[in-house]
């Protein structure tokens, strides 16, 4: 990983045996390089100039740091807006913004960008195109090896996404495993709760049913205890649906019934509407006993 501006001043200067005072004599303030180093301001031009000839640092390399890191930090905000539009399937201003962005994305050379825009280019081939296969061979074709061990997690739940909505359900199944085994508490809870529940559906698909219910149960447990509603009503409604086939309708009830006022809560109609649909039938079924 490439080293800020205030970072190679500090290491080249810790080198050089220099004190702060001794690098700013006759170029600025002592201050300055207290604050240049722990990257609270970039000094004009004329000062690095100096600072580089007094560290023994290559022309312009300075500006050059500070110019990747600029670079660094406008990606992170472009892939900040996209996890942001992803949340809302919001894909048609998700391919505006890598229109908008192309150079800056192209002229990336870190493998974790690299990785992050094939992933999402691959999101955009299913849900904007419906070219699901088109899709699954960009995701097959990243090697993870290299790659943040969060980012790799997303890349596995994306691609078992893909092989899901096929209904090629072992396959998804064996590829959120993948992911499955690479959770641990350092990866965000929400793409821990993300994979956790797909991986539970693709359990129940194939009957594994108190093995996804184990799942499910897990994944409630990790999003109340980060206190979010974030996918909490999909957890119970799905966790109402295996209950309800294993028979437990008094447990499946309830379980629809907490996921129908999270939806309401968060006026998510489509939802509501399933929950409520599968509260009329399973309240018929009691009824009739």
């Amino acid at each position: 990983m490439k080293m800020k501006l205030g970072e190679i001043i500090k290491i080249k200067r810790k080198e050089l045996g220099l004190t702060q005072q001794q690098l700013a004599k006759d170029i600025c303030a002592q201050a300055l390089i207290s604050r240049v180093e722990k990257g609270d301001i970039v000094p004009k031009k004329a000062i690095l100039d100096k600072l580089e000839q007094r560290l023994g640092l290559e022309e312009n390399e300075l500006i050059k740091a500070e110019h990747d890191n600029s670079k660094k930090n406008e990606l992170q905000d472009v892939k900040k807006n996209i996890r942001q539009y992803s949340l809302n399937r919001d894909y048609k201003t998700i391919e505006l913004l890598l229109d908008h962005h192309k150079l800056l994305i192209n002229s990336s050379r870190d493998v974790n960008d690299k990785v992050f825009f094939a992933m999402i280019e691959a999101s955009l081939q299913y849900h904007l195109n419906d070219h699901a296969d088109r899709a699954l061979e960009i995701l097959n074709g990243i090697y993870l090896d290299d790659v943040e061990t969060e980012l790799a997690v997303e890349v596995y739940n994306t691609r078992g996404v893909m092989y899901y909505k096929k209904e090629q359900y072992e396959e998804a199944m064996n590829v959120y495993k993948k992911g499955i085994d690479l959770l641990d508490e350092t990866i965000n809870f929400e793409i821990r709760a993300k994979i956790t529940l797909n991986y539970a559906l693709s359990l129940e698909q194939q009957d594994l049913n108190k093995e996804a219910l184990s799942y499910v149960s897990e994944g409630i447990d990790m999003l109340v205890k980060n206190n979010s509603l974030y996918s909490l009503g999909d957890y119970h409604h799905t966790k109402g649906h295996i209950f309800y086939k294993l028979g437990n309708l008094v447990d499946s009830k309830e379980c629809f019934e907490l996921s129908s006022s999270i939806f309401k809560l968060q006026n998510n109609k489509k939802l509501l509407s399933f929950s409520q649909l599968a509260l009329t039938e399973i309240n018929n079924k009691l009824s009739q006993k």
